[in-house]
């Protein structure tokens, strides 16, 4: 069986000192380098889709996310824990969590079972942990996993009369199969012991504790399906679909009493074991969020879906539903966005589950399209404050490259979905400012202040690194916009954007302000005020950037400007070889011998070398590592290196080296996927391990100041920094 692991910081500090001890006083020589990975602290970012609270464990919390990693609530640090940065490069197209439960009858909190998308026809498998997740076993039931749905948090539960139980339902299937519907172990999730019980696939599995037990399980449980409820009172033998039942419903909570509670498209509903009735509050609609309070099953919140638009549509009841009243979550009037102080939007947008802390009758959490989010006193009047737990959590996704500036007040630029991206001050201390306040996309004439920034390029002025430019989408699929930042950030002015131009990539001069731009529609263009003007650019064709889309494009990365000669820029060319320009743009010409063919979207990096003009690196995914000392007129492949998924070119390790080579591929004989470096252009590699980032990265760059220092962006678990110890 295979078993994912995550850090355990402590342990691998004694080892790699112990390591690091025997080879350098023993076998001086051989040591390899040895890197720890961080997450660079963003706080928040992406969509968080469940939260669990443990029943016997005080502070114990799960959360998982739609594309990144599930993480773990540590209340001595105040900080959430990823749980799967460990996976192998070979799995990283894992990761995704869809569900998550834990065995309500361990006293301990060890026990957690997950469901893993593995990323690909959303085929996937059931995981368990004895450890509260840092390591996990694969259970290995073949089942569909759909982590980014939005929809069911509670597939997958545990019986609370025994322990070896494990019920299983999978997401409403696209198709009928062996991998869809409704499973169970009776042998805690070993392989093998899993028995597919019906067709049934639903959003949640609910044990009523209340009932007892029917031999030597619990008696009563409820699937949620797209037709109604379905109820077993022989522990699952059989299932029947309950009469008056709501239909397409979404989410559930039940109290020890046997009080069940269920949203729906058609709004809110609670059973009481014998008799359905509806409680949906004031404002209809179609209602996801709910939870009772362990502690009386009269108190209840809930919240409508707020997907279009992206409003707080919450509500709380004293009484079981009868009534109920209006919440709210403005970070101007009821919010603590201290973990994450670049946040400027409302609170709730997309809520997709509340959670009631059981050692505690007045605190309550929410999960959102952000973060996960905590009150104190869900009774306070005339609101409670909400407080986004942020610090850990970096679930985000990069739309564009990362950037490490030669000097200036960043140490980095990032670039993301939703949330835009950052001008990042500290890799440890979340932004004060970034996108969303600079770029903000209103939804609708009612809102302010609601940042959608979707940035998919970034540049600096090599010799004035406070002098940054951005472009992105409004949406996903939007029109183009973009501005520029004279001061590193602190403010950006929107400049015009020609007609039909959207999105891609940007590059800045190394001496002045003159910047090239690659749309994913539309010519290129070329400004020298500012972006007040463009001019295409009809040396180079249109359409060089797939797709319709910020996540088209994708780790293609065609452009660069020259980062010692002002007027040289360089735009790889589709078909092979490059385009160069000698004037500051305004003219590009064919060249490039040697250089292969790329597809549309497969990873692809063009750097420039700092300190030397007309010197170029081109990493091809499946294709290898290209060389230019001489401008781009010709290339040299760099004969050992057999794949390359990136490249980045960062500090050298001496003032007289040559700057060091990175690249995330295979050198010839070696099938695993690694981190290599180089520093002697190329001629002798260096392996730096495997990093721990638990997902497909999406942008890689190199440090400019600090030699050894790597930067990965995934797919999911946000941006990632190396720190050598040795």
């Amino acid at each position: 069986m295979k078993i994912y692991s995550i850090r355990t910081t402590l342990h691998i500090y004694i080892l790699r000192f112990s390591i690091a001890y025997v080879f350098l006083f023993i076998f001086p020589g051989l040591i390899q380098a040895q890197l720890l990975w961080q997450t660079v602290r963003i706080g928040g970012g992406g969509y968080v889709t469940s939260m669990k609270a443990h029943p016997k464990v005080k502070n114990l919390f799960f959360v998982t996310t739609d594309v990144g990693t599930p993480y773990r609530w540590n209340n001595a640090t105040q900080r959430w824990e990823g749980l799967l940065y460990n996976l192998p490069a070979n799995e990283w197209e894992k990761g995704a969590v869809g569900d998550l439960a834990i065995d309500p009858s361990d006293k301990k909190g060890n026990i957690v079972y997950a469901t893993l998308s593995s990323g690909k026809n959303s085929d996937g498998t059931v995981l368990k942990s004895t450890d509260r997740g840092s390591h996990w076993i694969d259970c290995r039931l073949p089942i569909e996993v759909w982590p980014n749905t939005h929809k069911g948090i509670k597939r997958i539960a545990v019986d609370p009369f025994n322990s070896k139980i494990v019920f299983l339902t999978t997401c409403p299937a696209k198709s009928v199969g062996s991998k869809n519907g409704t499973f169970v172990s009776r042998q805690g999730g070993e392989p093998g012991s899993w028995q597919k019980l019906n067709n049934l696939c639903g959003n949640f599995i609910e044990f009523d504790s209340s009932a007892g037990k029917y031999g030597n399980a619990g008696k009563t449980i409820y699937i949620g399906c797209a037709d109604g409820i379905y109820r077993s009172n022989d522990a699952g033998a059989h299932f029947v679909r309950m009469e008056a039942s709501p239909v397409d419903v979404e989410r559930s909570d039940m109290h020890a009493d046997g009080t069940l509670y269920v949203t729906a498209k058609t709004g809110v509903y609670t059973y009481d074991g014998k008799s359905w009735k509806n409680i949906t509050p004031p404002a209809p609609g179609k209602y996801r969020a709910i939870a009772v309070n362990p502690h009386n099953s009269r108190q209840v919140v809930c919240c409508s879906n707020s997907h279009a638009p992206y409003r707080f549509k919450a509500y709380r009841s004293n009484d079981g539903g009868n009534s109920w009243e209006y919440l709210k979550a403005d970070t101007t009037a009821n919010a603590d966005v201290s973990e994450a102080p670049w946040y400027v939007s409302t609170l709730g947008q997309n809520l997709s589950e509340f959670c009631w802390d059981p050692f505690n009758a007045t605190s309550v959490w929410f999960t959102d399209f952000f973060f996960a989010s905590q009150c104190s006193n869900i009774w306070q009047k005339p609101y409670p404050v909400w407080k986004p737990r942020a610090a850990g959590m970096e679930e985000t996704v990069p739309t564009g490259p990362i950037l490490c500036p030669p000097s200036g007040k960043n140490v980095l630029h990032t670039c993301i979905a939703d949330a835009g991206g950052w001008d990042h001050r500290s890799l440890t201390e979340s932004p004060q400012k970034g996108m969303q306040t600079f770029f903000p996309w209103k939804l609708d004439p009612e809102k302010t202040g609601d940042g959608w920034a979707n940035i998919s390029g970034v540049a600096v002025q090599e010799s004035n690194p406070d002098f940054v430019v951005r472009i992105g989408r409004v949406g996903w699929q939007g029109s183009g916009y973009g501005g520029f930042s004279t001061d590193g950030g602190d403010s950006y002015t929107q400049f015009s954007i020609p007609k039909g131009i959207t999105g891609g990539r940007i590059a800045v001069a190394a001496d002045n302000e003159t910047i090239v731009w690659i749309p994913q529609s539309g010519a290129p263009q070329r400004s020298t005020d500012r972006g007040q003007n463009w001019q295409a650019i009809a040396s180079l064709p249109a359409g060089m950037l797939a797709g319709d889309n910020i996540f088209a494009t994708g780790p293609v990365f065609p452009l660069a400007a020259d980062k010692v000669n002002g007027k040289s820029f360089y735009v790889y060319n589709p078909k092979g070889g490059i385009f160069r320009s000698t004037d500051g743009g305004i003219v590009f010409e064919a060249r490039g011998a040697g250089l292969p063919e790329a597809a549309p979207a497969e990873n692809l990096c063009l750097e420039t070398t700092p300190g030397k003009a007309g010197d170029l690196w081109v990493s091809i995914l499946g294709k290898g590592l290209y060389h230019s000392t001489d401008a781009g007129l010709r290339f040299s492949k760099i004969p050992c290196v057999a794949t390359v998924d990136f490249m980045a070119i960062g500090k050298a390790a001496t003032k007289l080296s040559y700057p060091a080579i990175y690249i995330l591929g295979t050198l010839d004989g070696k099938a695993d996927k690694q981190l290599y470096r180089s520093i002697d252009e190329g001629k002798s590699w260096k392996s730096l391990g495997v990093p721990a980032i638990g997902k497909t990265p999406r942008c890689m760059a190199a440090d400019r100041r600090v030699y050894g220092r790597v930067y990965l962006g995934t797919g999911g678990n946000g941006f990632f920094y190396s720190t050598e110890n040795n």
